[in-house]
């Protein structure tokens, strides 16, 4: 096992010349290609790139659903390099099991992990109200809007991983009245709970109201190209809003 040496103690998870291929109609793919990426402790950090890209690869690089062919990825300076079971991984769909109910199905990663069933039906059970979940912990997926079955899975998500959570446009499939409203919950939960997140998105919009900074990201291969301080430019007024947002989508036009 590798560690880092000692850095900036704030850094949390960081990525180290992340190297990633398919094979591809017998020919070599190289999808992601001198990747290197940080975040901070608390820190809200958007992905942002064109289709193809390699942004959802890079996401399960990082959960450790993949190993890259080249390079290292490090929680709190501890190699975890195609290892699973330390972030908390939300794909786009929301992979509930119809036969269980909110409760069984947030359950779901303890039981498989052999976790304390009781102590973690108890941490759900006081998280349910923020999670504006509360009358809903019996109901079956099926008896679940779009917006409470995506709460349902982010709260699955965070009891795999209070750390870091990585979020694969969880809420692209929603209506977009249930995509604002949800935004604002998302930013909310985030600061309550403390949790490090980092969160691919196609929606400019969604990654400036949400982010503290934003990371875009180029194709063939994919690597990142340009980093945006977000939190800097909170109170700015809407023209500067506007300018970043026409920059950033002009890059990928």
């Amino acid at each position: 096992m590798h560690t880092l040496p000692p850095s900036d103690n704030s850094i949390i998870l960081e990525a180290k010349g992340i190297k990633k291929s398919f094979l591809f109609r017998n020919s070599i793919s190289v999808v992601l290609e001198a990747v290197d990426f940080h975040i901070h402790q608390g820190e809200f950090v958007s992905i942002i790139g064109p289709s193809g890209c390699g942004k959802s690869t890079f996401l399960e690089l990082l959960a450790g659903i993949s190993k890259p062919d080249f390079g290292q990825i490090f929680l709190n300076q501890e190699d975890i390099t195609g290892r699973t079971g330390y972030l908390g991984y939300m794909p786009q769909d929301d992979l509930l099991f119809p036969w269980l109910n909110t409760m069984q199905n947030i359950l779901l990663p303890i039981r498989v992990r052999s976790g304390d069933i009781n102590q973690a039906k108890q941490i759900i059970e006081e998280l349910l109200p923020l999670f504006g979940l509360s009358n809903h912990a019996h109901h079956l997926p099926h008896q679940l809007s779009g917006g409470l079955r995506q709460r349902v899975a982010l709260l699955r998500t965070y009891m795999c991983s209070t750390k870091v959570l990585l979020l694969d446009e969880p809420l692209a499939s929603l209506d977009s009245l249930t995509r604002a409203q949800l935004q604002t919950w998302l930013k909310e939960i985030v600061r309550k709970l403390n949790v490090t997140v980092i969160l691919v998105t196609h929606d400019i919009d969604e990654a400036i109201a949400l982010s503290d900074r934003i990371e875009l990201m180029s194709k063939d291969p994919g690597t990142f190209i340009q980093s945006i301080n977000i939190a800097a430019m909170r109170g700015k007024d809407d023209t500067t809003r506007l300018e970043l947002k026409a920059m950033i989508r002009g890059m990928f036009i």
